[in-house]
């Protein structure tokens, strides 16, 4: 008799955490997540962006939304405990949520650097944490580095830095909790279409440099992402963790 093996991304019956979940990136992971069968609820600061983003998730299955604000950690640690409440259980945690600011390293203000690391690294780590409480019969986190985080994006030294962070954070609690049957992995996107690197896109010659060097010769999808996302998340990957997922078609080679 054939063996049966788990279907890839399949997610049945589990229940997912999006932060930054309202909008972009984000926001199509969440969809992805669902379209697998997962009850996702997406988590932001901006009403109006959870909003129409449940309506999206909803398209592909069942979703809830939870106001917070990642910058803070005792709002952090509340999300997570709100979202295993409200889902009846916590599965899946996609640490989605970033932001980032282009300058000179020499200009970047104390303000912009604190709010960075506050919402890159600080966030994440308490938002792993507090999931790992509420995992008892273990789970699957899932957190979104970049391909600066080990390439060099002078203009960015501070964003590169925080998601270096968070590479070597989830190799550390991939460690950590493995006993436990907590899975911890993360994707590292290269040059994506989304909003934050909208600038890149719409100058021709930034956007050349980028798929000229990228060997699969185009600019990456957020659907590449979030299939790597749910690809991670489930139990098809059960032996995964404490890995770097790139999804950047290439570009990391240094063609």
């Amino acid at each position: 008799m054939p063996r049966r093996f788990p279907v890839a991304g399949d997610l049945a019956g589990l229940s997912a955490l999006v932060t930054g979940g309202g909008r972009g990136l984000g926001l199509v992971m969440a969809c992805a997540l669902a379209a697998a069968g997962a009850r996702v609820a997406i988590a932001g600061h901006r009403p109006e962006f959870l909003e129409s983003g449940l309506a999206e998730v909803r398209k592909h299955g069942s979703g809830v939304t939870l106001l917070a604000d990642l910058r803070n950690v005792d709002q952090t640690r509340h999300l997570v405990r709100a979202a295993a409440d409200q889902l009846g259980g916590l599965d899946i945690l996609v640490n989605n949520a970033g932001g980032g600011a282009r300058a000179a390293p020499e200009e970047l203000t104390t303000e912009q650097f604190d709010e960075i690391f506050s919402l890159n690294v600080r966030a994440v780590y308490f938002a792993c944490s507090e999931a790992a409480g509420v995992m008892s019969g273990g789970g699957a986190i899932v957190n979104v580095a970049s391909v600066v985080g080990y390439l060099v994006e002078p203009e960015m030294a501070a964003y590169s830095s925080s998601k270096a962070a968070v590479i070597q954070l989830t190799r550390a609690l991939a460690g950590a909790w493995g006993p436990r049957q907590i899975r911890v992995n993360a994707v590292a996107p290269g040059f994506t279409d989304s909003p934050l690197n909208a600038h890149r896109k719409a100058d021709p010659a930034k956007a050349e440099a980028v798929t000229g060097r990228t060997p699969l010769g185009r600019w990456g999808k957020p659907a590449d992402v979030a299939q790597a996302v749910v690809f991670l998340a489930a139990p098809s990957s059960a032996f995964v963790t404490g890995q770097v997922l790139t999804v950047d078609g290439g570009y990391s080679l240094g063609k």
